[in-house]
């Protein structure tokens, strides 16, 4: 059972957008203050060639995070397990610990480089459908 109402996830839906753009502004926020302040003994030591490498694998991850989730019916139709889903996202936040925790600039800035990528792509999306 689903906690938004199942019209929100349509690619067209106005709360549906402004629902993911206010999730994608919190990342945005956590992983904005993790690369300021560094708190929890997280190092950001952010150099020009960090800080490519880390735009070019965010903005990829980004625009494939944005085809799988709305032009992909074969994606959609594997995430509407709820198994499928929760190995996933489980999958996901450890992932992003453990890179936190070996590679903590490169996955702050990966991160942040990915949601800032959303934003754009979400709305186009949701203009495209309207």
């Amino acid at each position: 059972m689903s906690v938004i109402p199942t019209e929100w996830g349509e690619p067209d839906s106005r709360l549906g957008l402004y629902y993911e753009l206010l999730w994608i502004g919190l990342a945005v926020v956590v992983f904005g203050a993790l690369a300021y302040w560094e708190p929890f003994s997280i190092t950001v030591s952010i150099t020009p060639q960090r800080l490519a490498g880390a735009t070019i694998l965010g903005v990829v991850l980004g625009i494939a995070v944005t085809y799988g989730t709305f032009v992909s019916d074969r994606f959609q139709g594997l995430w509407a397990d709820f198994r499928i889903r929760f190995a996933g996202l489980f999958v996901l936040i450890m992932g992003v610990q453990l890179g936190l925790a070996v590679a903590p600039t490169w996955t702050v800035l990966t991160m942040l480089a990915t949601f800032l990528t959303l934003v754009p792509l979400r709305i186009a999306i949701y203009l495209r459908t309207r």
